[in-house]
């Protein structure tokens, strides 16, 4: 029997060679390769699926980041979700694990940690790759990912995304949220990690996220 697999990533060479590797088990069958949220939700629509795997930042898209897997949870709660990435923020992936995914894998590890991930998930287990594992043994040390856990999952991708360099009028865009909302939202995240300018909440985000 298949087990059904999809995969959403914005780079095309990611997606191709993840479905080739995964498809050298014969257990497994890549039925969707997907740039967006858009596409898996069109696809699932019509079809199902025993297994979501998702790259973490999708920057041209509409959703990505914590809105993603929020959505993707939300959704599709019965359908286990895997986030292979090269996030390296431990913060950011210990909310990830709040919403319920139920592995992570970075990028840059062996392609064998992304077959454990999908046996262990298989089994009803929540697996956390060695990369990330230490990434959240090391969070205890770093008081800036101690101050980043009080920050609103809104508020860390709005920071996220104006650090990266867009505007607010893009950011307000790409999140559905009115300029003032953003803009709010910005002084509440300086507020909680008790900086004063834009300019150093840039380079905290940058060295934290």
């Amino acid at each position: 029997m298949k087990f059904n697999i999809v995969i959403i990533d914005d780079h095309p060479i990611v997606l191709l060679g993840t479905k080739i590797v995964l498809e050298k088990n014969s257990t497994y069958k890549v039925t969707g390769t997907f740039v967006d949220f858009d596409g898996l939700e069109t696809f699932l629509n019509d079809n199902t699926c025993d297994l979501i795997i998702t790259d973490f930042s999708l920057p041209n898209a509409t959703l990505d980041g914590l809105n993603l897997i929020e959505r993707i949870r939300r959704i599709y709660s019965d359908i286990p979700l895997i986030v292979l990435t090269s996030l390296q923020n431990a913060s950011l992936v210990l909310k990830s694990l709040d919403y319920g995914v139920s592995a992570i894998v970075e990028k840059s590890e062996h392609i064998n940690e992304l077959m454990n991930s999908i046996k262990k998930v298989i089994d009803g287990e929540v697996y956390i790759s060695p990369f990330f594992t230490k990434k959240i043994a090391d969070v205890s040390l770093n008081a800036g990912a101690d101050l980043l856990s009080t920050l609103s999952p809104k508020e860390t991708e709005v920071i996220r995304l104006l650090s990266a360099g867009m505007s607010p009028n893009d950011v307000a865009t790409k999140l559905c949220r009115s300029i003032k909302t953003i803009s709010w939202t910005k002084v509440s995240a300086k507020r909680k990690l008790k900086i004063t300018s834009d300019a150093e909440l840039y380079q905290y985000a940058k060295e934290i996220l």
